[in-house]
């Protein structure tokens, strides 16, 4: 099924998947993100956060200087789990709510390399 709506999405996002380390009130979590952009990421978690929550995240876009923010959960959407399919994931869109202006103009630039070489590579 093709999205007909309207897309409502300030930053072009990119799939780039790296390790991302989220901290909540009563959890850790360690997973790896689906696709990033200056406004935020998406992350496919087994357990449920719920709309709103505050979490602390570490993302590593290179392995030696993780970005370290806060976001604020603003979309959770439950997914069979693939490799377990008696079990749910949870597709999780976390919304970037304290970052630096120097992370920030990092994650763009990468964004923007990204799609650009994609643009590049579907050319051939």
């Amino acid at each position: 099924m093709n999205w007909e709506g309207q897309e409502r999405r300030k930053f072009p996002r990119a799939t780039f998947p790296c390790k991302i380390i989220l901290s909540s009130p009563i959890r850790l979590f360690s997973s790896h993100t689906e696709n990033i952009s200056e406004g935020g990421v998406r992350v496919l978690l087994e357990n449920k956060l719920e709309l709103f929550t505050t979490v602390g995240l570490e993302i590593f876009l290179e392995k030696d200087r993780p970005i370290k923010c806060k976001g604020r959960v603003v979309w959770v959407i439950e997914r069979v789990n693939p490799l377990k399919r008696e079990s749910l994931m949870f597709d999780t869109g976390i919304e970037f709510s304290e970052i630096s202006n120097q992370d920030r103009e990092y994650i763009r630039n990468l964004i923007t390399t990204i799609i650009s070489q994609g643009k590049e590579e579907k050319k051939d």
